[in-house]
């Protein structure tokens, strides 16, 4: 008889659809997506947001503004640090100066706008050139040969207590 109740007792669990086996199961994957979640989340934004960082912009000092010579082209170099994700790495490149006889100021980047190479300003010719695809910029920075359809990048400068500060994006 006692084989019976048993058997009656399991029949009833079937019935009711409980099955203590799959009732933990549940408890248990409920207890581990909770504890993935709680830690998770904080550990992946940690480990993947440097590396999401918008790039910001800097200003960079050049020296006294007097140092440039008027009517000329001048290459001007930077060097700075710059946190790229968990690096810190050197950011190095130039610009071009240009300063009118009267005084007025313009800064060009170095970077044609075709595929990135670096333009090389010819004084015999008055031209900026890129070597890559023969690009050519007036001393304006105008487009007027080979690939590129759009002028040099004017950059933001200022002249403060003497000395120039181009605004570079890092």
């Amino acid at each position: 008889m006692s084989q019976n109740t048993g058997l009656i007792k399991i029949r009833k669990d079937i019935d009711a659809g409980v099955n203590p086996n799959r009732r933990t199961f549940m408890k248990t994957a409920a207890l581990t997506g909770v504890a993935a979640l709680v830690t998770g989340v904080p550990l992946a934004s940690y480990v993947i947001s440097p590396s999401l960082d918008k790039g910001t912009g800097k200003w960079i000092d050049f020296g006294p503004v007097e140092d440039l010579e008027p009517g000329r082209v001048e290459m001007l170099s930077y060097e700075f640090m710059v946190k790229d994700g968990w690096l810190v790495l050197p950011q190095r490149g130039f610009v071009w100066a240009k300063t009118e006889p009267g005084g007025e100021l313009r800064v060009f980047s170095s970077t044609c706008t075709h595929l990135a190479c670096n333009v090389i300003w010819r004084e015999e010719e008055e031209v900026f050139v890129c070597p890559c695809h023969s690009g050519r910029f007036d001393a304006n920075g105008q487009n007027i040969a080979g690939p590129p359809t759009k002028p040099l990048a004017v950059l933001e400068h200022k002249v403060d207590d003497g000395n120039l500060k181009v605004f570079m994006t890092v």
